[in-house]
């Protein structure tokens, strides 16, 4: 969700997302389309993300990474 001005993932390639250690984007589902994910792969308004998580108590963090800013509202 969002846009480059209100998201840390919208916008950006993979390689300068700061993903918590043990997280790895494996892909990327654009439209009808799936993508593999690559470190110059940028992240799009809409994309979903495939992601794998070594330690599922980083969930909390990846789900904040993810979240809008105040300036998207």
């Amino acid at each position: 969700h969002g846009d480059e001005a209100s998201s840390k993932v919208i916008g950006r390639a993979i390689e300068d997302i700061d993903l918590p250690e043990g997280t790895t984007i494996g892909a990327i589902v654009r439209n009808d389309e799936v993508l593999i994910a690559h470190d110059n792969t940028v992240v799009e308004p809409d994309d979903h993300v495939i992601l794998f998580l070594v330690d599922r108590k980083r969930i909390s963090e990846v789900e904040r990474l993810f979240q809008v800013g105040f300036s998207f509202f």
